[in-house]
């Protein structure tokens, strides 16, 4: 029975520190994982469509492929300034 209770202890020690840890770390905002979500859609439709679009189709994933890495500079440089915990 004590093992089991020391167990329990354990468990939610644990889980308390996942949580407070969490809590001191802020995720990414939710509208730039949209932004991203909706990009990357946007990037498998395009590599879908076929290739007849004069080159434009190409273009178009070049510009998502730059928007997709301003996202990623964004974050880094939030972190890096600490705006995004």
């Amino acid at each position: 029975m004590k093992t089991l209770n020391l167990a329990f202890l354990a468990m939610i020690l644990f889980l308390s520190t996942v949580v407070v840890f969490q809590a001191q770390q802020k995720d990414v905002p939710a509208e730039i994982e949209s932004a991203r979500h909706a990009l990357q859609n946007a990037q498998n439709d395009l590599n879908h469509a076929g290739t007849d679009w004069g080159g434009h189709r190409v273009n178009a994933l070049k510009h998502i492929e730059a928007a997709l890495s301003e996202i990623n500079q964004a974050e880094q440089y939030a972190r890096a300034h600490r705006e995004m915990k």
